[in-house]
């Protein structure tokens, strides 16, 4: 089963989390909204619609839940992984990436062990599930 660190990296790394918030600002940008302001009837005088349109468009990008969610969790991950090295940030890029290969090309990429990445990324995932969700992983 999947912990919490192993999905925020994959969803990361893969490039899904970017790719859906792409789509949802284009979505929330271009959705034909057909909203009559005139309910009650007569005429509506000095309005600007271009304007109107802008703001609830703006509006609409910044008030989105999903995209706040989406934002959040990319920057989770971006600010975790300052605070690793140059070899941990590239043994979750090879991991997590969309065209994954086999634990032996990755770690003959890092010049480590099979045994030794594997260990390094256990502890990676432990450290980022002790730092981003405040819980010990059991063991």
């Amino acid at each position: 089963m999947e912990d919490k660190a192993e999905q925020y990296f994959k969803c990361y790394y893969s490039g899904k989390w970017q790719h859906d918030l792409e789509w949802r600002i284009r979505d929330l940008k271009y959705a034909n909204s057909i909203r009559d302001e005139n309910v009650g009837g007569g005429k509506v005088k000095n309005v600007n619609t271009t304007l109107n349109s802008t703001i609830d468009s703006i509006a609409r990008i910044e008030d989105d839940r999903i995209l706040r969610d989406l934002r959040h969790k990319i920057e989770t991950v971006r600010s975790y992984e300052l605070t690793l090295d140059h070899y941990h940030v590239q043994l979750l890029k090879l991991r997590y990436a969309r065209k994954r290969h086999t634990w032996m090309i990755d770690s003959n990429l890092l010049y480590k062990s099979v045994r030794q990445c594997q260990s390094d990324l256990r502890a990676i995932k432990d450290d980022f599930n002790e730092s981003v969700f405040n819980k010990a992983v059991e063991k």
